[in-house]
């Protein structure tokens, strides 16, 4: 063998090796790095959760087409986006070690009946007690107990009514008709509104007081409380019809529907605003 296909086939070894050898380095350090997630779930591909309640009054949300997701107990609502995003967010939280169940005392970890238990499409993640150290929560999941940083827990534990969707209307309701103690207007065949009763609206206020509807949001809903109505709200789409109770007008507006066992409460300057008294001082159009 030439001197020249020597040096060539010893540069060709060197180079091969110097590939693997970058390959390997570039793995190893990627490995190393790669964070370990609470739960192998792929976050987007999950579709149904479960918040598990004492007596069989589990909280189901759906993701739906739209990827919104809807309650299907125990209301039949759309859920509160952002704390369903809050609750699959626990499903990639980053954890620095793990313990194998078959090594531990659960009970020593309050595991063994777990304080709140949440399923995501078919994975479990159980919640045990904080470390009284580090004021980290112990969780239990896919075989394997974890010691986090957590914030989920208050609201695997709230009400379910702390998942309902603070707008009052949905986004696809085409208002047809609102009847309040004050105003009532509905849509003619002429696609033109019609507003009556002790409050006449303008076209400006007619157009002022269907945006209002469209747009409002409380800043929370609670589970019914029992009180005496102080008159109805009724709005209707072309195929939906719903009666709001009103219970309360000061310190808040509370707008209740006995209908899903959850009232709505909205700051007290709304109260005008969804019964139609709006800007009564401008001339009629």
């Amino acid at each position: 063998m030439s001197l020249m296909n020597s040096r060539n086939l010893l540069n060709l070894s060197l180079l091969i090796f110097l590939v693997i050898a970058i390959t390997i380095y570039f793995y190893s350090t990627d490995t190393g790095n790669r964070q370990l997630l609470l739960t192998s779930l792929d976050i987007n591909n999950i579709n149904h959760i479960k918040i598990h309640k004492p007596d069989n009054n589990d909280i189901i949300f759906i993701k739906k087409e739209n990827n919104n997701w809807y309650m299907q107990a125990p209301y039949q609502i759309n859920a509160h986006q952002f704390r369903l995003n809050s609750l699959l967010g626990l499903t990639q939280t980053p954890v620095n070690k793990s313990y194998e169940i078959n090594e531990l005392r659960l009970a020593d970890y309050a595991l063994d009946t777990p304080r709140a238990h949440i399923t995501f499409n078919d994975t479990d993640v159980f919640f045990g007690k904080i470390n009284s150290l580090n004021n980290k929560r112990y969780l239990l999941t896919e075989n394997k107990m974890v010691l986090i940083n957590d914030q989920t827990y208050p609201l695997v534990s709230a009400h379910a009514s702390s998942f309902v969707n603070l707008s009052l209307l949905n986004e696809d309701f085409k208002i047809t008709k609102i009847e309040t103690p004050e105003t009532n207007l509905r849509l003619g065949n002429d696609s033109l509104w019609i507003s009556s009763g002790n409050n006449h609206l303008n076209a400006d206020q007619i157009q002022s007081f269907l945006e209002h509807w469209k747009l409002a949001k409380a800043f929370a809903v609670h589970e019914l409380v029992n009180k005496k109505s102080l008159g109805k709200i009724t709005i209707s789409s072309n195929n939906k019809t719903i009666i709001f109770n009103i219970t309360s007008t000061d310190p808040w507006l509370i707008l209740s529907l006995p209908a899903l066992n959850i009232e709505y409460h909205l700051d007290k300057s709304m109260k005008n605003l969804l019964l139609g008294i709006i800007n009564p001082d401008l001339p009629d159009a």
